[in-house]
């Protein structure tokens, strides 16, 4: 999903004539209803806050469907080939270990403090925090809930898995995002880590395409999809003088399925080299999501007739 929202920044930079300077800091004033506190009351989305502790060697996760406790076993995950330049800083702090990983992922689904309501739209939550995160605090981070009606499959049998291997599988991916020209996994390590990488169709002419190329590591743990990503090095295959490559600092997604319904919860952080103000993030991120997940119901609709 990281990669068609690359698509769609790029159109309205096009369109409104942005330039390539630092992403700039959004402002809320026409966006958020003073009162937030009503925003979260709302919300169907935000868990409470767990007040379970995290060991030093294990992390005990809170399975959403039976309340129960998992113990998962830690490990570091990605090796140091793979880190970019923000997380080999002396000042970068956080170790990918599964741990971590789902530890961070976890509280900042629960934040609902220091992320602001953007937009409540097509059965879209969207958040949004200016200060960004512990991997870089000069972008925003995004926060996005959204529910997929099991009715929208016209076979019984869709499950998390199907999903996932619709949305990460080059072949199925490619055969229904008409965002993507290319879409293929580079590497691909032993514990569940690999190297993908992808380029964005240029969505106007005269416009250069957009290139991610991210580490990913993702795991089921009591049938919930996890997937954790971010950036390798620009170095780690030679830059595209017709392509601009985006840095993807932090992105993260939790796909579970609970009553007639497939929860996918996703917070992305990204250096989009360009400006992008919040009144479109509002108006067309909602609709154009709303296009892109549709897109994917009937990409499996049409294999599984």
């Amino acid at each position: 999903m990281k990669e068609f929202c690359q698509y769609l920044f790029c159109f309205w930079r096009k369109c409104f004539k942005f330039t390539n300077k630092k992403l700039a800091q959004i402002e809320y004033t026409k966006m958020i209803p003073k009162n937030n506190n009503q925003n979260k009351k709302n919300s169907k989305f935000f868990p409470s806050q767990s007040k379970e502790k995290i060991s030093a060697t294990n992390f005990k996760e809170t399975d959403p469907l039976t309340n129960k406790l998992t113990i998962i076993e830690d490990e570091i995950i990605f090796p140091n080939k793979y880190l970019n330049n923000f997380e080999l800083a002396p000042s970068f702090k956080f170790e990918f270990s599964r741990k971590n990983i789902l530890s961070f992922f976890e509280k900042e689904i629960a934040d609902n403090t220091t992320f602001k309501s953007l937009v409540n739209k097509d059965g879209f939550d969207i958040y949004i925090r200016e200060t960004g995160s512990i991997f870089h605090n000069e972008f925003p981070m995004v926060k996005m809930f959204y529910q997929i009606p099991k009715s929208s499959f016209k076979s019984k049998d869709i499950n998390v898995k199907l999903i996932d291997e619709y949305m990460n599988n080059p072949e199925k991916r490619l055969s229904w995002d008409t965002t993507l020209t290319e879409y293929k996994i580079l590497e691909k390590e032993k514990n569940d880590v690999y190297i993908v990488h992808y380029i964005c169709k240029s969505p106007l002419p005269f416009m250069s395409e957009r290139e991610i190329i991210d580490k990913r590591y993702d795991f089921y743990e009591n049938d919930i999809y996890y997937d954790f990503s971010s950036s390798v090095k620009d170095d780690f295959i030679p830059l595209d003088e017709d392509v601009v490559r985006i840095t993807d600092l932090c992105s993260m997604y939790k796909i579970y399925e609970e009553g007639d319904f497939f929860n996918i919860v996703s917070i992305t952080q990204m250096d989009t080299k360009y400006n992008l103000p919040n009144s479109l993030l509002s108006f067309q991120l909602p609709v154009s999501y709303k296009k892109w997940y549709d897109a994917l119901v009937n990409g499996i609709n049409e294999d599984k007739q």
